[in-house]
């Protein structure tokens, strides 16, 4: 089972679609050459609110329990506000990859997820959050096709259930997180993470 981070404790973060891309400048022309390798992934920084006592020592012990980058966590992003459309949605066909995935069980002819919102499909280590780019309205049959980014990491079978309301990013710290405590029992953790494909 992995661990959860919960998501009332975070005071700010900040997150990041990083793609693996490589652009050289020829210092004599100023012509510029991308190299895309395709990797996608999220990365997060993020500042824990001030905690006091048993608080403090409890979010120490989940991040030493980590043991640094070898353990992985899953975090529901408080910034993530949507009012997804009603339904119970899930993927509408098995075989998709790129950018765009059908699904069905929309309410008809309603906006299902608009540009900006967030979904994850999977579940524990198997977790992935993408983010659609183009608002998208369910048809006459509650189907609307998601264009998503990043791409899709892998197929998903027909009939996986869509996490519209609270959806999840699997992480793996990039370094194991201090504990910074002040006077009065008082706590601070920042940490930086990465998606853990």
């Amino acid at each position: 089972m992995i661990p959860e981070l919960s998501l009332t404790l975070v005071q700010s973060l900040e997150r990041r679609l990083v793609t693996a891309t490589s652009l050289a400048v020829s210092p004599f022309t100023g012509s510029a050459q991308l190299q895309d390798w395709g990797g996608e992934w999220w990365e997060y920084q993020i500042e824990m609110a001030q905690m006091q006592g048993r608080d403090g020592r409890r979010l120490a012990a989940f991040f030493a329990q980590l043991g640094g980058a070898r353990g992985r966590f899953l975090f529901r992003d408080p910034a993530i506000l949507q009012s997804p459309g009603a339904g119970d949605p899930v993927v509408d066909g098995a075989g998709q990859s790129g950018n765009l995935l059908a699904t069905r069980g929309w309410v008809p002819e309603v906006p299902a997820l608009l540009a900006g919102d967030f979904v994850s499909l999977g579940s524990d280590s198997a977790t992935r959050l993408y983010q659609v780019t183009v608002d998208a309205t369910a048809d006459a049959a509650g189907r609307a096709t998601l264009s998503l980014v990043p791409r899709l990491r892998a197929s998903p079978a027909d009939g996986t259930s869509l996490e519209v309301a609270t959806p999840a990013v699997l992480l793996r710290l990039a370094a194991p997180v201090p504990a910074r405590i002040g006077r009065a029992d008082s706590y601070r953790f920042s940490f930086t993470a990465r998606e853990a494909l």
